[in-house]
């Protein structure tokens, strides 16, 4: 073990005299002149061998110093490859920016032989510097918010004897700066300038590929997000539903702190704040008039408004000053020409900045969230007009219903009590005409039971006059009765009237089903349920028929051909509840529908 240290020592003590001048000339006078002494005596050429020994001895030496040279270079030039393919390495197994900047630090120190140094980032935005990874720097510098600010103090610190930077450059462009430092004095030699400098170029190559591959994976994830924003919109009329995921979507693709939509409430002449993400839920009773802060000025605009610290906005309401609102980001909400309200996304407590990426994805969302409202309006509008002509069509059913009770019907009662008296008078008329009379007055009573059936199915009396459950009790009677299946009806929960309109929607949607089970089911039996509760009325009817294959979809009833289904799901919606059906071949059917009370 003694002896190996030894060699070590001398070989490190060889290799640090073999780099002076002096001790080569001391060498060569070492070899010369013992020889020329040696031979001046004897020979009178003495002096020209002696130098050309000199001469050999000196091209030997400086042979073997070469060699020597050429090992070192090969050595450091394979040390430099090393470390080059190190980070070479690193760039090419991940996309963390911070993560594998960091891993490079290191790299970068130790080559270099220094104990401190630190990788700045310049922001997207071209707009400052940022610290994304560091070693060994005095704490001022670290704890620097700004990382121009840091980047100075940094290159004027007196505690660095040794400093060493180059900038990270990809395609002629600066992406960032490396740094190095020691505190104590060291040579800085060329091939480490050079070394430097190709990994400041391999990283800068890096750093602007993986921030093409970060902006490529917010587009996609920004055209991913505005596809589900329309994909709401035109699936989902609910606009509670449709504008709370919107502020949701929008505050998720700017990466801002919270969101608010704020909509002009018509019957109030006020704007209200209904829909918030991550904001205080008590905003939602905060109402301005026209015009009044940031939202009424977007949406007396219509134009995007940024509001840097909107502390010191002149417009700014209380509230939201009190809710810790900093940099706001507001944009209107609208469809051609008309303006609903207006979306904002915000910082809480820490102002921020917006780029014309964010304001851009910003106003796309607004012009969904106002295609959105429109529909809402087109719906509710809908709504409204076929309830209107839903009323009608029940007023005018409701009219001949008791027209043909109180005038048809009593006509064909009066009609057969004549034909019975014509019967009594048998001694008056021939066999042949009585028997024609009576088989007359059977078909004008099968006439009065059609009527009068007819007109049941038309409007019940019993429904306005007894309530919903009499009459689904009376249907289920008569589907027993009249078509021999074993029906059942059953209540669950306490029995009370409900609002005429619900009421009489149940009633249609059961007497469609019931028709369908009467004429096409081929059931044995059948079973109404009504399940009622404090905030919703649910029905049930099923049977143990043949069953069929319901259509995907309701939207087109021409191509569906289940018009039936349609109108029952339409009368549902109307009221704001729920129709499924529940069927396949030969395992029966199953329609429940949920109505809000």
């Amino acid at each position: 073990m003694n002896k190996k240290l030894t060699l070590i020592s001398l070989r490190d003590y060889w290799r640090k005299i073999s780099t002076h001048r002096s001790f080569w000339l001391f060498l060569v006078g070492l070899i010369i002149f013992p020889h020329f002494f040696l031979l001046l005596p004897y020979h009178e050429d003495a002096f020209v061998k002696a130098i050309a020994i000199a001469l050999a001895s000196c091209l030997a030496l400086w042979i073997l110093r070469a060699q020597n040279e050429g090992e070192k270079s090969h050595q450091e030039a394979i040390s430099r490859l090393e470390t080059i393919n190190t980070v070479t390495t690193a760039l090419t197994q991940s996309f963390d920016l911070e993560h594998t900047l960091d891993d490079i630090l290191d790299e970068v120190l130790e080559v270099l032989g220094v104990e401190a140094g630190a990788v700045y980032l310049l922001n997207e935005n071209e707009q400052g510097l940022t610290l994304v990874a560091h070693r060994n720097l005095p704490a001022e510098v670290v704890e620097e918010t700004s990382g121009l600010r840091s980047a100075r103090m940094l290159a004027r610190h007196k505690d660095f004897k040794c400093k060493l930077a180059g900038p990270l450059r990809s395609k002629g462009s600066i992406n960032g700066l490396l740094f190095g430092g020691s505190r104590t004095s060291c040579p800085i030699l060329r091939q480490q300038k050079e070394l430097l400098n190709t990994i400041c170029n391999t990283t800068g190559v890096f750093v602007e590929n993986v921030r093409l591959y970060q902006e490529r994976a917010r587009q996609l994830q920004t055209e991913r997000c505005v596809c589900e924003v329309v994909e709401e919109v035109t699936s989902e009329l609910e606009l509670d539903k449709v504008l709370l995921k919107v502020t949701r979507i929008a505050v998720s693709l700017v990466e801002a702190d919270g969101g608010l939509m704020a909509l002009w409430d018509r019957e109030r002449n006020v704007i209200t704040y209904p829909y918030l993400h991550h904001l205080p839920p008590a905003l939602t009773d905060v109402t301005v008039s026209k015009g009044k802060g940031l939202s009424g000025k977007v949406m007396t605009t219509g134009r995007p408004t940024v509001i840097d610290d909107y502390k010191t906005y002149p417009g700014a309401i209380p509230a939201f000053v009190q809710a810790g609102l900093a940099s706001v980001m507001a944009v209107p909400i609208g469809s051609g020409e008309r303006i609903f309200g207006a979306l904002s996304v915000l910082s809480i407590n820490k102002t921020r900045g917006f780029s014309d990426r964010d304001m851009a994805i910003l106003t796309a969302i607004g012009r969904q969230a106002g295609i959105a409202i429109e529909n809402s309006y087109l719906y509710e509008n809908l709504r409204f007009y076929a309830r209107r002509i839903m009323q009608a069509q029940e007023d005018e059913r409701k009219r001949i219903a008791r027209e043909l009770h109180d005038d048809t019907i009593q006509s064909l009662i009066a009609f057969s009590r004549r034909l019975e008296v014509l019967t009594t008078s048998i001694g008056l008329l021939p066999t042949d005409a009585v028997q024609y009379i009576s088989r007359l007055q059977g078909a004008v009573g099968d006439m009065i039971k059609r009527v009068r059936r007819f007109s049941q199915d038309l409007r019940p009396p019993i429904l306005d006059d007894l309530g919903l459950l009499p009459t689904l009790e009376e249907l289920t009677e008569e589907l027993d009765r009249q078509d021999g299946l074993k029906a059942k009806f059953i209540v669950v929960g306490e029995e009370r009237r409900l609002s005429s309109e619900i009421e009489l929607t149940l009633f249609r949607i059961a007497q469609e089903a019931l028709n369908n089970v009467r004429r096409h089911a081929q059931a044995n039996s059948a079973v109404i349920t009504v399940e009622l509760s404090n905030s919703a009325v649910k029905m049930t009817i099923q049977d143990d028929g043949q069953g069929f294959e319901p259509p995907m979809s309701t939207e087109h009833p021409a191509t569906s051909g289940k018009l039936g289904l349609v109108g029952m799901q339409e009368r549902a919606r109307l009221l704001g509840g729920t129709l499924v059906v529940d069927s396949a071949p030969g395992k029966g059917t199953k329609v429940i529908i949920k109505v809000p009370i």
